[in-house]
């Protein structure tokens, strides 16, 4: 049933061409759309002229179909159920007072009371964890109607979407699938257009060259050979005239026909991401910082009790955690120091969060990012590209620029300054999915360490070399992807995670190990080897993940 379509949408902004619809838009029942695009294509506007808070310069909307909305932008307190302050964790919560993800659930919420067919979200998961957009997922899953939304997470637009439509340069098209599938069927379409390039030119230089080799041949014919008379001559000249005409209408046959090729473009190439390693700070040593029992609480609540594990050089960890478990206390006491937090002489530490400015407001994207960089101009702009800063867009004033890009600049300018360690607290905040797919790319290529928290699971599972997961008062270190953490945390009690500092128990596992040799060399039956080998297997891990701390 169709709920919702639009048609021929147009918005510009103090003469700025924001948006332009080429395409007709519906929404049909059932529908979980997700809008994706470089910040700027216009995808809060189009939601915004679909739910009417904004009118458009010219086209038309037409609802079939009542509708609620949950915008990033709304302040206003909203009055919801018991029964759903119970389901989001809301009861006794003032609206004054909460936290950025308590209101976005709370903006949910209200919505979901309404029992709208049209549900539009506009970045619902910019404040939520994982755990919420988890939930906000299922509630979504099981909507009746059809569901409209931006979101800058991945692995939720996976579990939510069924179609993509992304937005490029005003123009929408539309993708079959969910957030992976999107990506399958666009790398698909760029290798067709790469092969469909090659073949042009290809056929475009054998017409070239057939053209050239007519007109050289017309030019090289005389009208009177060298050992011809010309009395035989005169009898051959309007043959010969009449042959050179027609190599050369050939030749000019054939360059109509490369004018009237179907032209193709060369499909844009994305930089490489490479390091240079000898420019980079080694940490010589064991460690780069060593947290031993630090306790740290506020008003009564304890975030962390005796926390304590150690980061070697080239880890990169993932900082997880519900909101609230003091992600971000951890970072800036490792920033700030703290008697309790070794630290390597060699450390340098780069930190960034969205309330620390390290930037220049007065001076470009590359002269923030120059400034003390250990890279040539020519491998900055790399990166910067890489990082959706094209050409003459480095030269912007850091004043002018957007949100968005003023992170992409103080991230840009972490990585390529002359530091070894790097915290990063929420760093894909404020990035479209382009963006952080390309800073995925360059958290991996990079050569040092990092300490990493965030939401984004996508992020989480391509960096991450190592996992500490904080839940007040404890907290879970895992050595491996979180993939992996994940996997170990769902699965059997015996391999599970295992908390911080335990001696004890590595001393019991070390025990146990030799045991298991011992039964391994004198036992017959071979089931009885499978069990005994999958236990030291078990073993050795839980060991090797202890001493790893």
């Amino acid at each position: 049933m169709l709920l919702l379509e639009s048609i021929g949408l147009e918005k510009s902004y103090k003469g700025k061409l924001i948006l332009k619809q080429t395409e007709p838009f519906q929404l049909f029942n059932k529908d979980r759309i997700g809008l994706v695009g470089l910040n700027g294509t216009g995808k809060s506007t189009f939601l915004k002229l679909l739910s009417l808070m904004e009118e458009a310069d010219s086209g038309f909307v037409q609802h079939y179909g009542t509708f609620a909305v949950v915008s990033q932008f709304e302040e206003s307190a909203q009055k919801i159920t018991a029964r759903s302050e119970g389901q989001w964790n809301l009861k006794g919560k003032n609206y004054e007072t909460m936290s950025g993800g308590e209101k976005t659930r709370t903006q949910i919420a209200a919505a979901l009371e309404q029992q709208p067919d049209i549900l539009i979200l506009d970045e619902p998961t910019s404040h939520l964890d994982v755990e919420g957009m988890d939930q906000l997922a299922k509630v979504l899953h099981h909507h009746k109607g059809a569901v409209l939304l931006v979101s800058h997470d991945r692995t939720f637009l996976d579990m939510v979407c069924t179609k993509i439509i992304e937005l490029d340069q005003q123009t929408f098209t539309l993708y079959h699938g969910n957030y992976a599938e999107y990506l399958i069927q666009k790398e698909q379409k760029q290798e067709r257009q790469q092969f469909e390039y090659e073949q042009y030119v290809k056929e475009k230089t054998r017409l070239e060259n057939a053209a050239k080799e007519k007109s050289s041949k017309a030019k090289g014919m005389k009208d009177k050979p060298a050992r011809m008379s010309y009395s035989e001559a005169k009898l051959g000249k309007m043959k010969v005239r009449s042959a050179k005409r027609s190599l050369e209408k050939a030749s000019k046959v054939i360059e109509k026909r490369i004018e009237m090729m179907d032209k193709k473009e060369k499909p844009k190439e994305q930089p490489k991401i490479d390091f240079d390693i000898q420019q980079f700070s080694v940490i010589h040593g064991k460690q780069a910082l060593a947290v031993k029992q630090l306790s740290v609480g506020f008003d009564e609540r304890q975030l962390f009790i005796d926390l304590s594990f150690t980061v070697k050089p080239g880890m990169k960890v993932v900082l997880t955690g519900k909101n609230g478990t003091g992600k971000s206390t951890l970072l800036e006491a490792i920033y700030r120091g703290n008697e309790q937090i070794e630290k390597s002489k060699q450390l340098k530490i780069g930190y960034f969060h969205q309330h620390l400015n390290i930037l220049d407001e007065t001076k470009s994207i590359l002269e923030n990012v120059m400034e003390n960089s250990l890279y040539e101009e020519t491998w900055v702009r790399t990166i910067l590209a890489r990082l959706l800063f094209k050409r003459e867009d480095v030269f912007k004033k850091v004043e002018v620029l957007s949100g968005g890009e003023k992170m992409k600049t103080a991230l840009a300018k972490l990585f390529l300054n002359d530091y070894n360690l790097l915290l990063l607290d929420e760093p894909t905040n404020y990035l479209d999915l382009f963006t952080r797919e390309a800073l995925e790319e360059v958290l991996i290529a990079y050569p040092g360490t990092f300490i990493l928290a965030t939401h984004d699971r996508r992020l989480m599972e391509k960096a991450a070399t190592h996992v500490l997961d904080l839940q007040p008062p404890g907290a879970y270190w895992f050595e491996g992807s979180y993939k992996e953490y994940l996997e170990n945390k769902n699965g059997d009690i015996k391999t599970g995670p295992k908390t911080i500092d335990h001696k004890d128990h590595l001393l019991k596992l070390e025990l146990e190990m030799t045991d298991l040799i011992g039964q391994l060399s004198l036992t017959l039956n071979e089931e009885e080897k499978i069990r005994l080998d999958q236990r030291y297997q078990e073993v050795l891990k839980e060991i090797r993940l202890i001493k790893a701390q």
